[in-house]
């Protein structure tokens, strides 16, 4: 008998035979090679402990004998160099060995797995399946599926029909542990075709589903907040019957068909907002969103991380999700900044950024993100003169200041006072539940007033006089309420209650203010107020 050495030789290979059999005892399998006859030459070590065990003697025996053909299942390849066998090699994993690499691999899987025979009887399940379910494995193992769903302890089981279709079988459910789950069972075959095994795939997708919950409900606040806000803007429900606001919605319309930014220009209350929207609703945009944000209603310390976003722990008292900032959230619409003449100088930075990059980086994060905003900004203030003074940042004037818009006062556009009034009172009628009417005489003396609060003021005004009115018809101001909001002094006939002379003392204080003043901030100062309360009272006041 030719020893391996020999063997070796006798097929020309040049490999020193030492070399040889440190590869083979390096591999996790057994190997055997023998002679022609079958008589073992080399064993690696797993191959050693193979043929001992299957032999039942000492590894240094096994070279006595033949390889045991039938003892164990082995790979047979021979070794024919020059077409001629001089001997086989054997390769064999043991089926212990494995069935523990396999089973490892399967508990290792995120997903859980569960393995039945035909019958339906639970031969394995991983450690992943115990987590979704819920339930040991010492209740389902050698446990019969029909069994489990009679006792209620599994809700469904899709074994019987994954044995009776031979294919594949899908379905979504919530199982006993309040998880959603998706459930495939596919068949497994023997060499004649037959379903010998069912393996079950239970993906754990809770997360995901309140994901897309989440997801549906911003969407769906989203679309019912954007219809709300423009729905007062679309076509004909702008007022409008002066030429003088018309060329402004004609301007409005014609720069609606591109994406350049638009600064509107106008004294308190005369719409400014209006017509931001009316731009957005007549854009090729006016399905993206309508974002929209007061610069002069947040701190200085806020408006950045509202503006740009944070990131995760970005601040004491972030949420560790972080947060997207308005930017992203318009991004592919209009972002509409009021009152940006109250933006302060280091956010101008930040905005000019912004509007000449298209990135921004969210406060406390390194990424830089891409956005796809249209900018109108609004303001009150005249950031000409601001820009000359310094308080506001010139190139950052230019890049809002693209297109002009400048609503005209109200005083100035007198024959639309009569519709907006009546808008206001047939809001109020549908509000309050009346039917309340006003006279000619009532309307010919708003057109009387000089309106320095704007529309704004005329809808205080209107509402101060549908509510303190005991008639269903409004025909003399002065059988109410007199005074303009902005005079020092209040003329009432009869006694009005504490309440409601404060209230009018209140808003004659703040609307004399805002006139001088002509921002919160300043305004504020004037009545010795912060401004966040001053501008809380203002909107309240003063509601567009």
């Amino acid at each position: 008998m030719k020893n391996l050495e020999q063997l070796i030789g006798s097929t020309g290979a040049s490999a020193p035979i030492d070399f040889i059999k440190k590869i083979l005892n390096c591999l996790p399998l057994a190997v055997v090679i023998t002679d022609c006859e079958n008589k073992v030459l080399f064993a690696n070590h797993c191959g050693s402990q193979v043929l001992s065990q299957a032999e039942d003697q000492e590894p240094k025996q096994i070279y006595s004998s033949p390889l045991p053909q039938n003892a164990l299942h082995w790979q047979k390849k021979a070794l024919m160099p020059d077409n001629h066998v001089v001997g086989y090699l054997y390769m064999h994993i043991s089926d212990q060995n494995s069935d523990a690499m396999f089973k490892g691999l399967l508990d290792s899987a995120y997903d859980g797995i569960y393995v039945t025979d035909a019958k339906g009887k639970t031969i394995f399940l991983n450690d992943a399946y115990e987590r979704i379910s819920g339930i040991s494995r010492n209740i389902l193992l050698n446990s019969y599926m029909d069994d489990l769903v009679r006792d209620g302890v599994l809700s469904v089981t899709l074994t019987k029909d994954v044995v009776r279709s031979r294919k594949p079988i899908t379905l979504n459910q919530t199982n006993q542990n309040n998880k959603n789950v998706v459930i495939t069972g596919s068949p497994v075959f023997d060499k004649d075709g037959k379903v010998v095994k069912v393996i079950t795939n239970v993906r754990d997708i809770t997360e995901l589903v309140n994901l897309q919950k989440e997801l549906h409900f911003e969407k769906k606040r989203r679309a019912l907040l954007q219809n709300s806000l423009l729905e007062e803007s679309a076509g004909d429900n702008v007022i409008c019957n002066s030429e003088e606001f018309k060329e402004v919605l004609a301007l409005a319309k014609k720069v609606s068909r591109l994406r350049s930014n638009v600064l509107i220009l106008g004294e308190t209350g005369t719409g400014k907002e209006v017509v931001a929207q009316y731009i957005h609703r007549h854009s090729q945009n006016d399905a993206s969103p309508f974002v929209k944000t007061n610069c002069g209603a947040i701190s200085k310390y806020l408006l950045e991380s509202e503006l740009f976003g944070y990131a995760p722990g970005a601040f004491t008292g972030a949420s560790p999700k972080g947060k997207m900032g308005l930017f992203e959230l318009a991004d592919n619409g209009t972002l509409f900044l009021d009152e940006v003449g109250e933006l302060p100088l280091e956010l101008q930075t930040a905005l000019l950024r912004v509007l000449q990059d298209g990135e921004l980086t969210r406060v406390g994060d390194t990424v830089v993100r891409k956005v796809n905003v249209r900018i109108i900004a609004a303001t009150n203030r005249d950031l000409e003169a601001m820009t000359a003074s310094g308080e506001f940042r010139q190139d950052l004037y230019f890049r809002l200041n693209v297109i002009n818009l400048q609503i005209p006062p109200l005083r100035e556009r007198r024959s639309d006072i009569p519709l907006l009034a009546e808008k206001m009172l047939s809001t109020l009628n549908k509000k309050y539940g009346e039917n309340k009417v006003m006279t000619e005489g009532f309307l010919n003396s708003l057109l009387d007033k000089e309106w320095p609060g704007n529309i704004r003021e005329l809808n205080n005004y209107i509402e101060r006089q549908f509510v303190l009115s005991d008639e269903t018809i409004l025909d003399n101001p002065d059988n109410t309420v007199s005074g303009s909001n902005t005079g020092g002094n209040i003329s009432v006939k009869g006694l009005p209650s504490m309440h409601e002379a404060k209230l009018e003392l209140e808003s004659i204080l703040i609307a004399r203010a805002m006139e001088e003043g002509g921002s919160t901030h300043k305004a504020a100062a004037l009545l010795k107020m912060s401004q966040p309360t001053f501008y809380r009272r203002y909107k309240q006041l003063f509601p567009d």
